[in-house]
């Protein structure tokens, strides 16, 4: 019976070394693309003028600005609303206008 050991040089062993941390500091070079979710929700404000009718036009406006916001500081992957933890959206009618505020904490899709 027989037994093939393979011997790696310093240099080899040195190599392989290397290419496996590779992934880890990368990890760490931009954490963004390999964590799931944010750790802090992003709050968002939208208003819509008018007397009627811009209740459900802001409400959407809001989740539209919070998705613009998260993208540009954030990263794309992160800016889909169906993707967040806990996103919420509340209204409140002032005079002639409506302020609505998005809240969600931005997920890797």
């Amino acid at each position: 019976m027989s037994f093939n050991v393979a011997l790696f040089s310093a240099a080899a062993a040195a190599t392989l070394v290397a290419a496996l941390a590779q992934p880890i500091a990368t990890a760490a070079a931009s954490p963004a693309k390999y964590v799931r979710c944010i750790n802090t929700p992003l709050t968002v404000s939208a208003v819509g003028h008018g007397a009627w009718g811009t209740e459900d036009r802001t409400h959407n406006g809001a989740i539209t600005e919070w998705q613009s916001a998260v993208s540009e500081r954030i990263g794309p992957n992160y800016a889909s609303w169906s993707n967040a933890i806990g996103g919420d959206v509340t209204c409140h009618r002032e005079l002639f206008k409506v302020v609505c505020v998005a809240t969600a904490t931005p997920c890797r899709g």
